[in-house]
């Protein structure tokens, strides 16, 4: 083709305009796909928003769905200097007093025991010197030791020696050094008034043969252990521990200092900030589900176009059902207390939830148990409902949600191979263009020829 930037020399024709144009009415049908490749990919993309709402949403009911999430509990204590206290949801709603031990005249804490040895002159004096052997005995708990004292051993070997015997039953030896000697102090590992230390009489240490004396006798009850005593509105109570687990149903508290007047108060409330938090977060995940499905399935009349859920018939079913469960009654209550709307949650023009504070405030206060009905109902109350149908339509195999996204998948992927193949075609459509308009050129420029020559000569 003799062309000069696109323009045939014999023609005059712009042929690279012409091919263009050509090639755009061509490129119609791929523009076609491209655009509702576009759509697919937008509508995938919705999808996967709407199934992240939906999780958010199912783990709003997940929190609302059995009773025990209504019952959460809180506790004060009016003295935490003497006790501390933790509160599970069996509890029960109330006011506990912690007072003086009948007995004891004072709350007493459990403590263990502690023996004290009469000391040598330093740590490191030599306590068994006598060229033999030696036994320190002693029992604790129930639980009798007889520890091998050798020959040449010192105070801190015999610490040593108690320390890390294997079979110690749950007593540590340590040293105090009180500025004149150097004592051997005993500790049980537990309170109560059954872990006592004693030192037997199978000690052979026993201040003869050049050996210190660590019988009995050389031995003083510097802390006695003893139980913990208390009383509970208006009950004496006796612990071993003063870790206390088992005397208020679901409630823990521990000791912390004797008292010998006076008397601690725990106060155990329903949680219901919890539970109003809870729901708020249902409201929320809801609303932010509802809002966001119905902005992407808008129609606007001036453009005439859809947003990518617009028509979708998927995404409009599972609105749709879960605007029947939140305003649906539920199957079995009483009359004032069977939809949500009855506890201060009702429905907006829009589809979306709006929670009236003072009305769910006073119902929980109330009528918690009703309440607690309303929604953990076995398959008819509000949250089991939308947990399982939220579980039904985002099942990984076989949810609606999880079938049309793999179907809208699946069209991209058709209509990308389409794609392909076309872009394929028009690439030779567009160099067979190029050829016949360079043949046309060409021909043309031939019987330009052949004219000039004839012109020359009959002219």
């Amino acid at each position: 083709m003799s062309v000069v930037a696109g323009v045939g020399l014999n023609s005059g024709i712009d042929y690279n305009q012409l091919i263009a144009s050509l090639m755009e009415v061509e490129r119609q049908p791929l523009y076609r796909l491209q655009s509702k490749q576009s759509g697919y990919n937008k509508q995938v993309s919705v999808y996967g928003e709407i199934s992240t709402r939906m999780s958010a949403l199912k783990t709003a009911m997940d929190n609302l769905r059995t009773t025990s999430n209504f019952y959460a509990k809180t506790i004060s204590v009016s003295d935490t200097t003497v006790l501390d206290a933790t509160v599970s949801n069996s509890a029960a709603a109330g006011n506990y007093t912690v007072g003086l031990h009948s007995v004891a005249g004072k709350i007493q804490l459990a403590a263990p025991e502690k023996e004290l040895h009469t000391g040598v002159a330093a740590s490191t004096t030599v306590v068994n010197n006598s060229g033999a052997d030696k036994v320190f005995q002693y029992t604790y708990a129930g639980t009798q030791r007889s520890i091998t004292v050798a020959n040449g051993t010192t105070l801190e070997g015999l610490r040593d020696a108690i320390n890390s015997d294997a079979s110690n039953p749950g007593v540590t030896a340590t040293i105090l050094n009180d500025g004149t000697n150097y004592r051997l102090v005993l500790t049980g590992k537990d309170t109560g008034s059954a872990k006592t230390i004693t030192i037997d009489a199978g000690t052979t240490l026993d201040g003869t043969g050049s050996t210190v004396d660590f019988r009995a006798a050389t031995f003083t009850e510097s802390q006695a252990a003893q139980d913990a005593k208390f009383r509970v509105d208006g009950v004496d109570i006796t612990r071993s521990s003063n870790s206390i687990t088992d005397v208020i149903t679901g409630v823990t508290f521990t000791l912390k200092k004797e008292i010998s007047s006076g008397s601690v108060t725990l106060s155990v409330t329903n949680d219901t900030n919890t539970i109003k938090e809870r729901i708020d977060s249902f409201v929320s995940a809801y609303n932010n589900l509802v809002s966001y499905v119905s902005s992407q399935s808008t129609y606007n009349t001036t453009t005439h176009t859809g947003g990518p859920l617009f028509g979708d018939s998927t995404s409009r079913n599972a609105i749709n059902r879960l605007r029947s469960i939140v305003t649906t009654r539920v199957d079995g209550l009483p009359e004032d207390m069977r939809v949500l709307a009855q506890i201060g949650i009702s429905t907006n023009k829009d589809g979306t939830l709006s929670v009236n504070t003072t009305t769910l405030t006073d119902k929980l206060s109330t009528s918690l148990d009703k309440v607690a009905n309303l929604f953990t109902t076995a398959t008819s109350g509000a949250a089991n409902q939308l947990y399982d149908y939220i579980d039904d339509v985002t099942d990984f195999v076989d949810g609606a949600v999880t079938v049309r996204t793999k179907g809208l998948n699946s069209s991209t992927k058709e209509i990308s191979d389409k794609i392909t193949a076309l872009q394929d075609k028009l690439v030779v459509t567009e160099r067979n263009l190029s050829a016949r308009f360079a043949n046309l050129e060409a021909l043309l420029g031939g019987l330009t020829s052949q004219g000039a020559f004839l012109t020359k000569q009959f002219g």
